[in-house]
């Protein structure tokens, strides 16, 4: 498109006004959009089918949808019942994000934990070496193919008669704010 310039045959170049202008029409329009997106017509607004569409089948009008339940073995916020706090409880001055203890055939329980905390990865990684090396285990080889920032597993080996092997793997990711901890394994009921 030609602008006006001084002489007929010289065509001078628009300037970018409008597309700025046609630009933030643009962003005002989808900011418009963006914002009513999520609004509900008000009483007397829209059809009766529409909010009859909106309510769950079964569901008495105006009552809220029970929430999934959840597997009793797990907790969040807290410990799940027959959670070796003795042998895995979180760090002081931690919080406990999420845990489960499902017993398993034979005597074993499969444990979880997941936790935040302010402690560095060197402080997590050597107060649970300490208590799990009271406890009888070892540290197994050291595990590199992972994204997290530290990640080792103990091993320990209970029973004569019938041996049970009993593992713990601790994984922490330091995302330099805090530390997020995860534990997996499973241990032998009696410590839970």
């Amino acid at each position: 498109m030609l602008g006006v310039g001084t002489r007929y045959r010289d065509p001078v170049p628009m300037t970018c006004r409008p597309r700025a202008a046609y630009g933030a029409l643009c962003v005002l329009l989808a900011l418009g959009v963006t914002a009513t997106g999520g609004c509900t017509p008000g009483p007397g607004a829209g059809t009766p089918v529409q909010a009859e569409a909106e309510q769950p089948a079964g569901a008495p009008a105006g009552e809220a949808t029970p929430l999934p339940s959840f597997d009793p073995a797990t907790a969040v916020g807290g410990y799940a019942p027959g959670f070796p706090t003795d042998l895995l409880a979180a760090p002081e001055s931690s919080t406990v994000l999420a845990s489960s203890a499902t017993p398993t055939a034979g005597d074993l329980v499969e444990v979880s934990l997941n936790l935040s905390t302010e402690l560095s990865t060197q402080e997590i990684v050597d107060r649970y070496a300490e208590r799990l090396g009271e406890a009888g285990f070892e540290e197994s080889e050291t595990l590199d193919a992972s994204a997290l920032t530290v990640q080792t597993a103990y091993t320990r080996t209970k029973g004569k008669r019938k041996p049970r092997v009993e593992t713990v793997l601790i994984g922490v990711l330091d995302d330099a704010e805090r530390r997020l901890v995860s534990l997996s394994g499973s241990v032998v009921a009696d410590e839970a």
